[in-house]
Protein backbone atom coordinates (compact mmCIF):
# COMPACT_ATOMS: atom_id res chain seq x y z
CA UNK A 1 0.00 0.00 0.00
CA UNK A 2 1.57 3.41 -0.85
CA UNK A 3 1.65 5.79 1.90
CA UNK A 4 -0.09 8.51 0.43
CA UNK A 5 -3.37 6.44 1.08
CA UNK A 6 -2.65 8.56 4.53
CA UNK A 7 -2.99 11.89 6.17
CA UNK A 8 -0.10 13.96 5.75
CA UNK A 9 0.36 13.54 10.12
CA UNK A 10 2.18 16.09 10.86
CA UNK A 11 1.78 18.21 8.38
CA UNK A 12 -2.00 18.51 8.17
CA UNK A 13 -2.48 20.00 11.68
CA UNK A 14 -1.44 23.19 10.07
CA UNK A 15 -2.95 22.30 6.37
CA UNK A 16 -6.73 23.89 7.20
CA UNK A 17 -6.39 26.86 9.07
CA UNK A 18 -4.01 29.31 7.64
CA UNK A 19 -5.68 29.89 5.01
CA UNK A 20 -34.55 16.53 -0.37
CA UNK A 21 -35.86 14.48 -2.51
CA UNK A 22 -33.94 12.23 -4.98
CA UNK A 23 -34.31 12.93 -8.53
CA UNK A 24 -35.23 10.43 -11.12
CA UNK A 25 -33.09 11.19 -13.75
CA UNK A 26 -29.97 9.85 -14.14
CA UNK A 27 -26.84 11.65 -14.24
CA UNK A 28 -27.16 14.58 -17.20
CA UNK A 29 -30.09 12.75 -17.29
CA UNK A 30 -31.80 12.73 -21.12
CA UNK A 31 -33.45 16.12 -21.56
CA UNK A 32 -30.36 18.06 -23.28
CA UNK A 33 -28.38 17.07 -20.20
CA UNK A 34 -29.91 20.25 -17.80
CA UNK A 35 -30.23 18.33 -14.83
CA UNK A 36 -27.35 17.31 -12.39
CA UNK A 37 -27.65 14.59 -9.26
CA UNK A 38 -25.55 15.82 -6.25
CA UNK A 39 -25.42 13.42 -2.84
CA UNK A 40 -24.21 14.41 -0.29
CA UNK A 41 -24.56 13.90 3.63
CA UNK A 42 -27.86 15.44 5.40
CA UNK A 43 -25.18 16.75 8.36
CA UNK A 44 -24.84 19.57 5.98
CA UNK A 45 -27.58 22.37 5.21
CA UNK A 46 -25.35 24.77 3.35
CA UNK A 47 -25.33 22.46 0.09
CA UNK A 48 -29.04 23.50 -1.01
CA UNK A 49 -27.83 27.34 -1.24
CA UNK A 50 -24.73 26.57 -3.11
CA UNK A 51 -26.46 24.51 -5.58
CA UNK A 52 -29.51 27.51 -5.98
CA UNK A 53 -26.12 29.81 -6.56
CA UNK A 54 -25.34 27.73 -9.25
CA UNK A 55 -28.86 27.38 -10.48
CA UNK A 56 -28.84 31.25 -10.56
CA UNK A 57 -26.20 31.30 -12.61
CA UNK A 58 -26.66 28.92 -15.16
CA UNK A 59 -30.76 29.46 -16.33
CA UNK A 60 -32.05 26.13 -17.31
CA UNK A 61 -30.00 24.05 -15.15
CA UNK A 62 -31.63 22.27 -12.48
CA UNK A 63 -29.80 20.22 -9.35
CA UNK A 64 -31.60 17.39 -7.74
CA UNK A 65 -30.57 16.83 -4.31
CA UNK A 66 -30.45 13.64 -2.44
CA UNK A 67 -29.47 14.12 1.42
CA UNK A 68 -28.64 11.14 3.45
CA UNK A 69 -27.45 9.93 7.02
CA UNK A 70 -24.07 9.07 7.07
CA UNK A 71 -24.48 4.79 7.45
CA UNK A 72 -27.50 4.81 5.03
CA UNK A 73 -25.01 6.80 2.83
CA UNK A 74 -22.25 4.97 2.18
CA UNK A 75 -24.39 1.96 1.41
CA UNK A 76 -25.96 4.15 -0.79
CA UNK A 77 -23.00 5.67 -2.57
CA UNK A 78 -21.47 1.52 -2.95
CA UNK A 79 -24.52 0.51 -4.44
CA UNK A 80 -25.43 3.61 -7.05
CA UNK A 81 -21.71 5.30 -8.04
CA UNK A 82 -21.69 4.68 -11.53
CA UNK A 83 -24.97 3.12 -12.24
CA UNK A 84 -27.52 5.26 -14.61
CA UNK A 85 -29.04 6.75 -12.10
CA UNK A 86 -26.14 7.81 -9.39
CA UNK A 87 -24.73 10.83 -8.63
CA UNK A 88 -22.94 13.53 -10.98
CA UNK A 89 -21.50 15.13 -8.06
CA UNK A 90 -21.25 13.40 -4.32
CA UNK A 91 -19.95 13.72 -1.02
CA UNK A 92 -16.76 11.27 -0.13
CA UNK A 93 -14.44 10.70 2.63
CA UNK A 94 -11.14 11.10 0.01
CA UNK A 95 -8.56 8.30 1.05
CA UNK A 96 -8.35 4.70 0.26
CA UNK A 97 -12.15 5.53 -1.11
CA UNK A 98 -10.85 8.03 -4.01
CA UNK A 99 -8.02 5.37 -4.46
CA UNK A 100 -10.93 2.92 -5.24
CA UNK A 101 -12.70 5.48 -7.26
CA UNK A 102 -10.09 6.31 -9.52
CA UNK A 103 -8.52 2.41 -10.25
CA UNK A 104 -12.28 1.49 -11.36
CA UNK A 105 -12.84 4.64 -13.54
CA UNK A 106 -15.82 5.88 -11.24
CA UNK A 107 -14.88 9.97 -11.10
CA UNK A 108 -12.62 12.21 -13.29
CA UNK A 109 -10.01 14.41 -12.74
CA UNK A 110 -11.16 18.21 -11.63
CA UNK A 111 -7.61 19.46 -12.98
CA UNK A 112 -9.35 21.83 -14.87
CA UNK A 113 -11.21 23.10 -12.91
CA UNK A 114 -7.94 23.93 -11.27
CA UNK A 115 -6.54 25.53 -13.79
CA UNK A 116 -9.60 27.70 -14.56
CA UNK A 117 -10.69 29.20 -11.16
CA UNK A 118 -7.20 28.97 -10.11
CA UNK A 119 -7.93 27.04 -7.01
CA UNK A 120 -4.07 26.18 -5.73
CA UNK A 121 -4.21 29.87 -4.90
CA UNK A 122 -7.31 29.24 -2.00
CA UNK A 123 -6.25 25.55 -0.98
CA UNK A 124 -3.18 25.18 0.24
CA UNK A 125 -1.10 22.27 -0.78
CA UNK A 126 -1.64 19.86 2.07
CA UNK A 127 -5.47 20.18 1.93
CA UNK A 128 -5.52 19.74 -1.93
CA UNK A 129 -3.22 16.57 -1.64
CA UNK A 130 -5.71 14.65 0.32
CA UNK A 131 -8.06 14.84 -2.79
CA UNK A 132 -5.13 13.76 -4.95
CA UNK A 133 -4.74 10.27 -7.05
CA UNK A 134 -0.74 9.72 -7.84
CA UNK A 135 -0.81 13.64 -8.44
CA UNK A 136 -4.03 14.43 -9.62
CA UNK A 137 -6.77 15.74 -8.51
CA UNK A 138 -9.84 14.13 -8.25
CA UNK A 139 -11.70 15.92 -5.06
CA UNK A 140 -11.71 18.93 -3.54
CA UNK A 141 -12.34 19.82 0.40
CA UNK A 142 -14.41 22.39 2.50
CA UNK A 143 -13.72 21.73 5.74
CA UNK A 144 -11.33 20.71 8.21
CA UNK A 145 -12.64 18.30 10.75
CA UNK A 146 -11.40 16.68 13.97
CA UNK A 147 -12.58 14.90 17.27
CA UNK A 148 -12.66 16.46 20.96
CA UNK A 149 -14.36 15.62 24.35
CA UNK A 150 -17.50 17.87 24.46
CA UNK A 151 -18.63 18.56 27.89
CA UNK A 152 -21.49 20.53 29.39
CA UNK A 153 -20.12 23.37 31.55
CA UNK A 154 -22.84 23.68 33.31
CA UNK A 155 -22.62 20.03 34.64
CA UNK A 156 -18.84 20.44 35.40
CA UNK A 157 -19.87 23.74 37.36
CA UNK A 158 -22.41 22.39 39.43
CA UNK A 159 -19.92 19.15 40.12
CA UNK A 160 -16.72 21.87 40.96
CA UNK A 161 -15.02 20.33 38.00
CA UNK A 162 -12.58 21.82 35.17
CA UNK A 163 -11.25 20.33 31.73
CA UNK A 164 -8.77 17.63 32.40
CA UNK A 165 -5.63 17.79 30.99
CA UNK A 166 -3.81 14.52 32.03
CA UNK A 167 -5.27 11.07 32.06
CA UNK A 168 -5.65 10.86 35.99
CA UNK A 169 -7.80 13.69 36.09
CA UNK A 170 -9.86 12.78 33.32
CA UNK A 171 -10.59 9.59 35.17
CA UNK A 172 -11.77 11.59 38.00
CA UNK A 173 -13.58 13.56 36.08
CA UNK A 174 -15.40 10.34 34.83
CA UNK A 175 -15.88 8.90 38.26
CA UNK A 176 -17.15 12.13 39.77
CA UNK A 177 -19.15 12.99 37.00
CA UNK A 178 -20.92 8.98 37.43
CA UNK A 179 -20.64 9.43 41.10
CA UNK A 180 -22.88 12.62 40.43
CA UNK A 181 -25.58 11.08 39.42
CA UNK A 182 -24.60 11.29 35.09
CA UNK A 183 -23.75 9.39 32.28
CA UNK A 184 -19.74 11.04 32.16
CA UNK A 185 -20.04 10.45 27.96
CA UNK A 186 -22.54 9.58 25.88
CA UNK A 187 -21.85 6.88 23.28
CA UNK A 188 -23.51 5.01 20.08
CA UNK A 189 -21.43 2.66 18.86
CA UNK A 190 -24.05 -0.13 16.61
CA UNK A 191 -22.11 1.47 13.05
CA UNK A 192 -18.85 0.96 15.14
CA UNK A 193 -16.76 4.28 13.81
CA UNK A 194 -17.52 6.03 16.60
CA UNK A 195 -15.59 3.51 18.21
CA UNK A 196 -12.91 4.18 15.71
CA UNK A 197 -12.54 7.37 16.47
CA UNK A 198 -11.70 6.54 20.34
CA UNK A 199 -8.87 3.68 18.75
CA UNK A 200 -7.27 6.12 16.29
CA UNK A 201 -6.82 8.83 19.04
CA UNK A 202 -5.38 6.63 21.83
CA UNK A 203 -3.18 4.40 19.68
CA UNK A 204 -1.83 8.03 18.24
CA UNK A 205 -1.49 9.57 21.84
CA UNK A 206 -0.17 6.06 23.25
CA UNK A 207 2.63 5.24 20.01
CA UNK A 208 3.00 8.84 19.09
CA UNK A 209 2.79 10.59 14.66
CA UNK A 210 5.24 7.56 13.77
CA UNK A 211 2.23 5.57 14.38
CA UNK A 212 0.54 6.97 11.66
CA UNK A 213 3.07 8.43 10.15
CA UNK A 214 4.69 4.87 8.49
CA UNK A 215 1.83 2.94 8.82
CA UNK A 216 1.18 2.79 5.12
CA UNK A 217 4.60 2.72 4.33
CA UNK A 218 7.15 -1.07 2.68
CA UNK A 219 8.43 -0.77 6.44
CA UNK A 220 6.16 0.19 9.33
CA UNK A 221 8.12 1.33 12.03
CA UNK A 222 4.92 0.18 14.33
CA UNK A 223 3.19 -2.69 14.44
CA UNK A 224 -0.34 -3.37 15.28
CA UNK A 225 0.72 -6.01 18.30
CA UNK A 226 3.41 -3.55 19.77
CA UNK A 227 3.15 -2.75 23.09
CA UNK A 228 1.68 0.85 22.97
CA UNK A 229 -1.11 -0.24 20.55
CA UNK A 230 -2.28 -3.30 23.31
CA UNK A 231 -1.56 0.28 25.75
CA UNK A 232 -4.17 1.95 23.95
CA UNK A 233 -6.68 -0.84 23.64
CA UNK A 234 -5.93 -0.98 27.66
CA UNK A 235 -6.94 2.53 28.28
CA UNK A 236 -9.72 1.74 26.33
CA UNK A 237 -11.14 -1.29 28.08
CA UNK A 238 -10.16 1.28 31.35
CA UNK A 239 -12.55 3.63 30.60
CA UNK A 240 -15.53 0.94 30.31
CA UNK A 241 -15.29 -0.41 33.25
CA UNK A 242 -14.89 3.10 34.92
CA UNK A 243 -18.53 3.07 33.74
CA UNK A 244 -17.67 5.75 31.36
CA UNK A 245 -20.13 5.22 28.68
CA UNK A 246 -24.06 5.07 28.87
CA UNK A 247 -25.33 1.27 29.06
CA UNK A 248 -25.97 -0.39 25.45
CA UNK A 249 -23.82 1.63 23.94
CA UNK A 250 -22.60 -0.60 21.24
CA UNK A 251 -26.12 -1.30 20.50
CA UNK A 252 -27.25 2.61 20.01
CA UNK A 253 -27.54 4.19 16.31
CA UNK A 254 -25.53 7.38 15.84
CA UNK A 255 -27.70 8.80 12.73
CA UNK A 256 -30.43 8.01 15.37
CA UNK A 257 -29.30 10.59 17.50
CA UNK A 258 -29.04 8.15 20.57
CA UNK A 259 -25.91 9.49 22.13
CA UNK A 260 -26.13 12.95 21.37
CA UNK A 261 -29.79 13.14 23.06
CA UNK A 262 -28.18 12.02 26.21
CA UNK A 263 -25.61 15.08 26.00
CA UNK A 264 -28.53 17.16 25.31
CA UNK A 265 -30.43 17.00 27.96
CA UNK A 266 -27.95 17.24 30.44
CA UNK A 267 -28.06 13.05 31.46
CA UNK A 268 -24.54 12.60 29.87
CA UNK A 269 -22.24 15.30 31.06
CA UNK A 270 -19.21 14.38 28.05
CA UNK A 271 -19.77 13.49 24.24
CA UNK A 272 -16.33 12.46 22.11
CA UNK A 273 -17.19 13.64 18.82
CA UNK A 274 -16.13 15.41 15.96
CA UNK A 275 -16.45 19.28 15.67
CA UNK A 276 -20.19 18.70 13.49
CA UNK A 277 -21.15 18.23 17.20
CA UNK A 278 -21.39 22.50 16.74
CA UNK A 279 -24.11 21.74 13.63
CA UNK A 280 -25.93 19.08 15.62
CA UNK A 281 -26.41 21.49 18.88
CA UNK A 282 -26.99 24.31 16.18
CA UNK A 283 -29.53 22.11 14.39
CA UNK A 284 -31.31 19.95 17.21
CA UNK A 285 -30.49 22.22 20.54
CA UNK A 286 -29.45 25.77 19.85
CA UNK A 287 -29.67 25.93 23.71
CA UNK A 288 -26.48 23.74 24.08
CA UNK A 289 -24.11 26.55 22.13
CA UNK A 290 -23.55 28.61 25.48
CA UNK A 291 -23.25 25.62 27.68
CA UNK A 292 -20.66 23.57 25.57
CA UNK A 293 -16.84 24.00 25.41
CA UNK A 294 -14.67 21.22 24.84
CA UNK A 295 -11.05 19.54 25.46
CA UNK A 296 -8.60 17.07 23.81
CA UNK A 297 -8.25 13.50 25.36
CA UNK A 298 -5.45 13.69 27.35
CA UNK A 299 -2.23 11.71 27.41
CA UNK A 300 -1.26 9.75 30.51
CA UNK A 301 2.72 8.81 31.59
CA UNK A 302 4.29 6.70 29.35
CA UNK A 303 2.59 8.05 25.85
CA UNK A 304 4.47 8.88 23.11
CA UNK A 305 2.10 11.14 22.01
CA UNK A 306 0.92 14.41 23.65
CA UNK A 307 -2.58 15.68 25.11
CA UNK A 308 -2.58 18.67 22.34
CA UNK A 309 -2.73 16.21 19.24
CA UNK A 310 -5.95 15.00 17.57
CA UNK A 311 -7.44 12.94 15.57
CA UNK A 312 -9.65 14.31 11.95
CA UNK A 313 -9.55 14.98 8.56
CA UNK A 314 -10.77 16.42 5.39
CA UNK A 315 -14.88 16.58 5.01
CA UNK A 316 -16.81 17.24 3.23
CA UNK A 317 -14.77 16.43 0.43
CA UNK A 318 -16.78 16.43 -3.29
CA UNK A 319 -15.87 14.80 -6.65
CA UNK A 320 -16.83 14.31 -10.18
CA UNK A 321 -18.89 10.59 -11.41
CA UNK A 322 -17.50 9.64 -14.77
CA UNK A 323 -20.76 8.56 -15.31
CA UNK A 324 -22.43 12.09 -15.69
CA UNK A 325 -23.16 12.95 -19.10
CA UNK A 326 -22.34 17.03 -18.67
CA UNK A 327 -18.95 16.56 -16.59
CA UNK A 328 -17.85 20.19 -17.18
CA UNK A 329 -21.53 21.01 -15.79
CA UNK A 330 -20.93 18.80 -12.77
CA UNK A 331 -17.43 20.71 -12.28
CA UNK A 332 -19.44 23.54 -12.33
CA UNK A 333 -21.63 22.79 -9.78
CA UNK A 334 -18.54 21.26 -7.39
CA UNK A 335 -16.54 24.53 -7.76
CA UNK A 336 -20.19 26.18 -5.81
CA UNK A 337 -20.12 23.59 -3.31
CA UNK A 338 -16.18 24.89 -2.20
CA UNK A 339 -15.93 28.12 -3.36
CA UNK A 340 -15.67 31.16 -0.75
CA UNK A 341 -19.58 31.96 -0.45
CA UNK A 342 -19.46 28.01 0.93
CA UNK A 343 -16.54 28.38 3.17
CA UNK A 344 -18.51 31.02 4.56
CA UNK A 345 -21.75 29.32 5.09
CA UNK A 346 -19.31 26.27 6.34
CA UNK A 347 -18.40 28.28 9.53
CA UNK A 348 -21.98 29.11 10.51
CA UNK A 349 -22.52 24.86 10.76
CA UNK A 350 -19.16 25.09 13.62
CA UNK A 351 -16.76 23.82 10.50
CA UNK A 352 -13.13 24.76 10.06
CA UNK A 353 -12.89 26.23 6.29
CA UNK A 354 -9.81 24.90 4.21
CA UNK A 355 -10.46 28.36 1.86
CA UNK A 356 -7.97 30.89 2.39
CA UNK A 357 -8.62 34.21 4.47
CA UNK A 358 -12.32 32.73 5.58
CA UNK A 359 -13.49 34.64 8.67
CA UNK A 360 -14.37 33.10 11.34
CA UNK A 361 -16.50 34.72 14.05
CA UNK A 362 -18.14 32.58 16.13
CA UNK A 363 -15.86 32.19 19.75
CA UNK A 364 -16.34 28.35 20.05
CA UNK A 365 -15.41 27.49 16.03
CA UNK A 366 -12.28 30.13 16.37
CA UNK A 367 -11.22 28.16 19.72
CA UNK A 368 -11.84 24.62 17.37
CA UNK A 369 -9.92 26.11 14.50
CA UNK A 370 -6.80 27.08 17.24
CA UNK A 371 -6.35 24.03 17.95
CA UNK A 372 -6.32 22.02 15.23
CA UNK A 373 -3.72 24.87 14.39
CA UNK A 374 -1.86 24.15 17.22
CA UNK A 375 -1.99 20.53 17.19
CA UNK A 376 1.65 18.74 16.58
CA UNK A 377 -0.07 16.00 14.63
CA UNK A 378 -3.49 15.05 13.34
CA UNK A 379 -4.25 11.47 13.04
CA UNK A 380 -6.70 10.65 10.33
CA UNK A 381 -10.11 8.76 11.50
CA UNK A 382 -8.98 5.10 9.92
CA UNK A 383 -12.00 4.21 8.15
CA UNK A 384 -11.36 7.10 6.02
CA UNK A 385 -8.15 5.87 4.55
CA UNK A 386 -7.22 2.48 4.94
CA UNK A 387 -8.07 -0.55 2.73
CA UNK A 388 -11.90 -1.94 3.61
CA UNK A 389 -10.56 -5.21 4.14
CA UNK A 390 -8.59 -4.19 7.57
CA UNK A 391 -10.51 -1.25 8.28
CA UNK A 392 -13.66 -4.01 8.68
CA UNK A 393 -11.19 -5.77 11.28
CA UNK A 394 -10.42 -2.91 12.60
CA UNK A 395 -13.97 -1.67 13.69
CA UNK A 396 -14.98 -5.23 14.76
CA UNK A 397 -11.99 -5.70 16.98
CA UNK A 398 -12.72 -2.23 18.25
CA UNK A 399 -16.19 -2.64 19.22
CA UNK A 400 -15.24 -5.81 20.76
CA UNK A 401 -12.92 -4.32 22.72
CA UNK A 402 -15.69 -2.15 24.18
CA UNK A 403 -17.72 -5.30 24.39
CA UNK A 404 -15.20 -6.52 26.67
CA UNK A 405 -15.29 -9.28 25.19
CA UNK A 406 -11.54 -9.29 23.20
CA UNK A 407 -8.58 -8.51 25.61
CA UNK A 408 -6.17 -5.89 24.32
CA UNK A 409 -3.92 -8.29 23.48
CA UNK A 410 -6.12 -10.65 21.51
CA UNK A 411 -7.42 -7.46 19.76
CA UNK A 412 -3.93 -6.41 18.57
CA UNK A 413 -3.11 -9.40 17.27
CA UNK A 414 -6.13 -9.84 15.47
CA UNK A 415 -5.50 -6.53 13.73
CA UNK A 416 -1.50 -7.17 12.77
CA UNK A 417 -2.34 -10.46 11.40
CA UNK A 418 -5.23 -9.01 9.23
CA UNK A 419 -2.60 -6.04 8.42
CA UNK A 420 -0.11 -8.77 7.57
CA UNK A 421 -3.39 -10.72 5.33
CA UNK A 422 -3.94 -7.30 3.25
CA UNK A 423 -0.25 -6.30 2.38
CA UNK A 424 1.31 -9.75 1.07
Amino acid sequence: MKAHRFLAVAAAAAMAVTLAACGTSGPGSSDGGQTLNLWYLSDNPTVPDAAKRFEAANPGWKVNLTDTPNDQYKTKLRVGLGTANGPDVFFNWGGSDLIEYKKSNLIVSVDDLMEQKKLADVFGPAVLQQGQVDGTQYALATAVEASMVWYNKEIFDKLGLSAPTTWEQFLDVIAKTKAGGYTPIAMANASQWPGSQWWSELVALSCGPDFWATLGTADPKIRLDDPCVVDAHQKLVDLVKAGAFNKGFNGLDYDKGESRQLFWSGKAAMNHMGNWTLTSAKEEAPEMMSKMDFFTVPAWSGAKGTSDMMTGGLAPMYSVAATSKSPDKAKELLYYLVNEDSAKDITKLGRVPVYKGTEITDPLVKKVSDAITAAPALAPWPDHVLEPEWTTEMLQDTQSLFGLSLSPQEAAAKMQAKYEQVHK
